[in-house]
């Protein structure tokens, strides 16, 4: 079986806020988790505009961090979440 991705609903329990997390395959060895900010449906606000995204080069990387990343924004509060993934990963500019 071949993993293609990861699809994830999360209601952040602090906040009441809900969230998807997503982990998808871009490239052979790149894969990306973002995380977008949902509505009531679980429908991602900004489909465009993730909350932040994470690159990864193995599968291995990429699902433990989809893992954690789902646990953590389900206990935490997102804002420190998405400050502390901000600070670690630059800001990569939109492809031409």
């Amino acid at each position: 079986m071949t993993e293609k991705g990861l699809f994830n609903k999360v209601k952040n329990r602090p906040t009441r806020r809900r969230f998807v997390v997503s982990t998808i395959r871009k490239d052979e060895n790149l894969f990306e988790t973002a995380i977008f900010e949902a509505n009531f449906f679980y429908l991602p606000r900004r489909l465009k505009q993730p909350e932040f995204t994470v690159a990864t080069s193995t599968p291995g990387e990429a699902w433990e961090l989809h893992a954690k990343l789902t646990v953590r924004f389900t206990h935490e509060f997102p804002a420190r979440l998405i400050r502390e993934y901000c600070e670690i990963t630059p800001p990569t500019p939109p492809p031409d």
